[in-house]
């Protein structure tokens, strides 16, 4: 790869042409004169009589056609990469093209050099892509949703939090019912078959199991592999009943239990507050809280939207392949994927290794459209809220690091989500407003 620095002053009279390639790839067209050549060729015979000794003499002071008689086929490579070394710095200049960073791949191809005609060579490399200006009016925003929170919601989540101090007693001796909790696989009987769901706990009962699955697996023990065909509930939707289709599906039984909950004064107590009364009403808190940040997400999923389809333009692949690469490397590193990873077959492979490709485009090309927007609107970012960022995240993966010494992997990431979340913020405060950004609240019906 040539280097933008030259062992010698390179003439100021290369002739360059630029070609620009689709995906922001470059292709400077270079012309060097035979001066050029010939400090390059001088320069390849000291490299190389560095690296070689010969009798008598000390490394690195043999003449010059010793060097060249004992070892022509290493100058001639060396040649080669200091003509490259020599031409590149001063054709980038000339060239007024930005590389995309410091340590982007550069391929030269010498297509014919001599010391009494010069030099002509190409260089490849990647560019920094064209990013257009964001238009927050053009953004529209539509209403979002914000769930009810209400006295059946505010049930759901005792029943749901009160597990977490359940004592589990397994069923082994008798049959599945009512009541008990199943953990189960389930897996459609297609062609070819999809996983639906991997050791997932059901409660069987009426109000939390399909009505075909509870009558399948009733009376089951565990160990058993049944088979069965979908179908919808009695009080199904008219849209539920035409887009559902049957299926087959093959559910495996790997645990059968039952749970014993604490009762509700206990469980008051064990959430820190006086008496159930009270904690409904912190639940209910929690549950709103969680409405609107569910809302504002939808919002700021609008502006992700927007900003990808909108502004179409062009991204080196080197970046996305890369992108890529380590969204792969993450998923396979995963104790939770790696498993299920490691059982897809190559057309859900293919399929996947696509669904990452689309997803890192996305994601890259969000990178540059919220850093041109901050940078457009001269929004600041602080180093400070960089490292909360960076703290935040780690916090929410159980994780504590040193905001003070942040790798540089850590710092790009919470320093992009930074930027990403700014850039957001900006469009829904500058958007058209003929469309209202709101959250619809939801009716409030809690009981103490």
């Amino acid at each position: 790869m040539p280097k933008q620095s030259s062992p010698h002053n390179p003439p100021s009279d290369i002739s360059v042409i630029v070609h620009r390639k689709p995906a922001c790839r470059i292709e400077l067209e270079v012309k060097a004169p035979p001066v050029l050549v010939a400090n390059a060729r001088k320069d390849a015979i000291k490299k190389v009589g560095k690296e070689v000794t010969f009798p008598g003499f000390r490394k690195g002071h043999a003449p010059e056609e010793m060097i060249l008689k004992k070892y022509p086929s290493a100058v001639e490579s060396q040649w080669h990469k200091s003509i490259a070394d020599a031409a590149f710095g001063t054709a980038l200049q000339q060239a007024h093209v930005p590389m995309l960073n410091t340590n982007s791949p550069v391929s030269f191809d010498l297509k014919k050099h001599s010391l009494e005609d010069g030099a002509e060579l190409t260089f490849s490399f990647d560019t920094e892509p064209s990013v257009p200006t964001v238009d927050p009016k053009q953004f529209h925003p539509q209403s979002v949703n914000r769930p009810d929170v209400g006295d059946k919601q505010v049930d759901e989540a005792i029943h749901q939090m009160r597990f977490y101090y359940a004592d589990w007693k397994p069923v082994t001796e008798r049959g599945i019912q009512d009541g008990d909790y199943i953990m189960i696989d389930l897996d459609t009987l297609e062609d070819p078959p999809q996983k639906v769901f991997d050791h997932i706990r059901f409660e069987v009962s009426k109000a939390r199991m399909a009505e075909w699955m509870k009558q399948l697996v009733i009376g089951a023990k565990e160990g058993d592999v049944l088979e069965g065909v979908t179908d919808l509930d009695a009080d199904a939707s008219e849209t539920e009943k035409k887009e559902f289709t049957p299926k087959k599906v093959r559910l495996q039984i790997h645990k059968v239990e039952e749970a014993s909950l604490p009762e509700m004064e206990d469980f008051a107590h064990k959430m820190g507050v006086s008496d159930v009364a009270a904690m409904r009403v912190s639940i209910a808190e929690a549950l709103f809280r969680n409405a609107d940040e569910k809302g504002q997400s939808q919002l700021r999923d609008q502006v992700n939207d927007f900003l990808i389809h909108q502004y179409a333009f062009e991204l080196p692949l080197s970046l996305i392949e890369t992108e890529k690469n380590h969204r792969k490397t993450q998923l396979q590193n995963d104790p939770k994927h790696r498993e299920s990873f490691e059982k897809l077959s190559r057309e859900e492979l293919k399929k996947l290794d696509e669904k990452i490709y689309t997803e890192s485009d996305q994601a890259v090309r969000l990178f540059y459209l919220s850093r041109q927007i901050v940078r457009d609107a001269k929004i600041t970012v602080t180093h400070a809220e960089v490292q909360q960022e960076a703290v935040e995240s780690a916090h929410a993966f159980g994780r504590k690091i040193d905001p003070a010494h942040l790798n540089k992997e850590i710092f790009a990431l919470a320093l992009s989500k930074v930027i990403l979340a700014k850039a957001q913020n900006y469009i829904l405060d500058n958007c058209s407003k003929d469309q209202p950004a709101a959250v619809d609240s939801g009716a409030s019906t809690v009981s103490g």
